[in-house]
């Protein structure tokens, strides 16, 4: 087997969580990705006030450009559009 092969025989055989982490850092999602708040509502597929009703909640961390400006980390919209509130790690 070549090493890129036993890389990914290695990855398979992780546990979920450590792939995810592997596969995660792999493809450098430890970067935020600011979007808009449009961006994020089609992400989650709801209304924009949502977002920002979920940022409010804490749900959803928002980056504050200038006072007028808000962006949201997509990966993190992602992350709660996929897995729910556990995986962003807020106490709901």
């Amino acid at each position: 087997m070549t090493d890129t092969a036993q890389l990914i025989d290695t990855v398979l055989q992780a546990p979920p969580e450590r792939r995810d982490a592997i596969l995660a850092a792999a493809r450098g999602a430890d970067k935020p990705r600011p979007g808009t708040i449009r961006q994020a509502a089609a992400i989650l597929e709801c209304d924009p006030r949502t977002v920002s009703r979920y940022a409010a909640r804490g749900l959803l961390n928002p980056i504050r450009i200038s006072p007028r400006r808000t962006r949201y980390d997509l990966n993190q919209v992602e992350r709660l559009a996929t897995r729910g509130a556990e995986a962003v790690g807020a106490g709901v």
